[in-house]
């Protein structure tokens, strides 16, 4: 990503960035004007990222704790914790400018060597942070181990099966029993218990 790296020199002269906002001293062309906006985008994203590497390079360098950070930035204990631990476990090299540092928190837990793939995936297909969400935790739910039934001795997979379907209409029937019997009307109630009880397969 070096030749998409934020410069503070990309915001115009002409324009100075204070505590509260931004200060326009003279007035800027439309380009410039483009410009300044792309890269007060990319700094939302780079902030959260800046400030996290900063924690860690002075815990490495210095030893600071949480506590002085807070009171240098104002901000809290949690906040900076969260930069911190993306910014650790996010590498430089596999941030993709362009994409917020939430996308970038979704993917910290995956191992470094697929994490910048993922990452470009999403920008090419233009996802939101809902959408990667969803589809990252599909592909997780996609690699859980399946739970293996063990099959009484004797019994055939039909007969499994078979069992499986019975608990499952039997659970339906509970429900729909419990259903009749929170009815406001008493006559309705005696049928309906009647038939859903007839129909219950362990009564067949």
């Amino acid at each position: 990503m070096s030749d998409e790296l934020v410069y503070i020199g990309s915001i115009p002269d002409a324009v100075s960035v204070t505590d509260v906002g931004l200060e326009f001293r003279k007035d800027i062309e439309y380009d410039q004007w483009l410009t300044l906006m792309a890269t007060l985008q990319q700094l939302s994203t780079a902030f959260q990222f800046a400030i996290g590497d900063a924690l860690n390079y002075g815990q490495k360098r210095y030893g600071e704790k949480y506590a002085q950070a807070m009171d240098a930035t104002g901000c809290a204990y949690q906040s900076l914790a969260n930069w911190s631990w993306v910014a650790s476990h996010v590498p430089l090299d596999n941030r993709v400018a362009g994409l917020s540092w939430t996308h970038h928190r979704l993917v910290a837990h995956l191992g470094t060597s697929e994490q910048k793939n993922v990452l470009e995936s999403a920008k090419s297909r233009g996802i939101s942070v809902t959408e990667f969400e969803r589809e990252l935790k599909g592909e997780e739910e996609e690699k859980k181990p399946l739970k293996q039934l063990n099959i009484p001795e004797g019994w055939t997979v039909e007969d499994a099966n078979k069992a499986l379907e019975m608990l499952s209409s039997y659970s339906k029937g509970l429900e729909r029993l419990a259903a009749a019997l929170d009815a406001e009307d008493n006559t309705t109630n005696e049928n309906e218990v009647q038939r859903y009880c007839a129909e219950c397969p362990y009564n067949n």
